[in-house]
């Protein structure tokens, strides 16, 4: 990174946007490799319940929503001690006791779990669904709502409204919100993340550009009429003659300032050998 580039900058504004550029590299290399780590480490971090069956010969203790039939359906069913149980009454709450190890795992109808994970995006769904138990609409027998609601219900589904109804509401789209910031989401690092940092260095190579140049053309306007002397004016020059007198007076002073740099190096390399000979003898 430090030694990627070939030309030598000798002047202080080259350096000034060298030193930048270089820290912007520095920073965006640390964020990457942190980023790396940091997923591969999660992949590698996996809970130790991998369904229901792990659940029950386990010893941690079960989270449960207050008033869910999921308390008897474990006791009665599952043959889950109710000791290893405790009542939740919140998404907050099942974030807390899951953060603090207050329970291993939380056992809730589908429903609430796809909302509580829509916010909650630490946490993930482990194992598949154990019971058929859901939802359904009620209505008397022989109601004609019964009829227009199936009947809507299945239109719903069939045009994929349902789910999209599904995915606007329960997906994980939402873990921006305040509550998944508090369980420890954090964002992905992309370039928005540097905007920053791209626009200090950015400035900054605008700065020292505009700087140059005004210097470039500062000292070509005094260099000029040294010309003018010697040559006698043309009234006739174009615009296209006067930048082309200008790339080539860029050209001579970059051409110059290389041979200076030169012959600074070699004489720095000539004291240097000088010195080492004077010790020697």
């Amino acid at each position: 990174m430090f030694f990627s580039h070939r030309e030598n900058t000798t002047s202080t504004l080259g350096r000034m946007v060298l030193l930048i550029w270089l820290f912007v590299v520095l920073i965006i290399t640390s964020s990457y490799t942190a980023s790396l780590t940091s997923m591969l480490t999660v992949q590698q971090l996996n809970s130790p319940i991998k369904g229901v069956d792990t659940l029950i010969s386990s010893s941690g203790r079960i989270g449960f929503q207050v008033g869910s039939f999921a308390e008897n359906y474990m006791i009665d069913e599952l043959n889950i001690a109710r000791s290893r149980l405790v009542a939740l009454g919140s998404p907050q709450e099942y974030a807390t006791a899951l953060q603090n190890g207050t329970v291993s795992a939380i056992v809730d109808e589908r429903p609430y779990v796809d909302l509580f994970l829509s916010d909650y995006c630490k946490f993930a769904i482990r194992g598949q669904e154990f019971t058929r138990c859901g939802w359904g609409f009620a209505f008397p027998r022989d109601s004609p709502l019964a009829v227009d609601m199936s009947t809507a219900i299945l239109g719903l589904s069939e045009t994929g409204e349902l789910q999209r109804i599904h995915d606007r509401w329960l997906s994980k789209s939402n873990c921006s919100s305040p509550h998944g910031s508090q369980s420890g989401d954090s964002e992905q690092l992309n370039v928005h993340s540097f905007w920053g940092m791209f626009l200090v260095c950015g400035i900054a190579c605008l700065v020292a550009l505009f700087i140059h140049f005004v210097k470039v053309v500062r000292n070509f306007i005094k260099h000029k009429p040294e010309e003018e002397e010697k040559d006698i004016p043309s009234p006739e020059s174009s615009r296209l003659k006067k930048l082309q007198t200008f790339l080539a007076y860029i050209d001579e002073k970059e051409e110059e300032s290389k041979r200076r740099f030169k012959r600074k190096r070699s004489s720095l390399s000539m004291n240097a050998n000088s010195s080492i000979s004077s010790r020697q003898i």
